[in-house]
């Protein structure tokens, strides 16, 4: 019986869980990560436990870095 990604997008994840599928995961902050089958979902650094949602295959690309983000790194070096 396989896993029916229309069907994950529906489906919360916590912190902790095990993957089920590799893709595309999004947490309720707006984080992404690309996660593998068997990776646990992971805590967030600040907030702690998440809860994370299935967004897409990993054939959608990584996420992209947010301009805020850039800037942040640029004041760091």
């Amino acid at each position: 019986m396989g896993l029916k990604p229309e069907l994950l997008s529906k489906r919360i994840f916590r912190s902790g869980q095990v993957v089920p599928l590799d893709g595309l995961y999004g947490n309720m902050w707006g984080g992404s990560l690309p996660l593998l089958q068997g990776d646990l979902f992971p805590r967030h650094p600040v907030m702690g436990d998440a809860k994370w949602t299935y967004q897409g295959t990993l054939g959608m690309g990584l996420p992209q870095m947010k301009r805020s983000d850039d800037k942040r790194r640029a004041m760091e070096l």
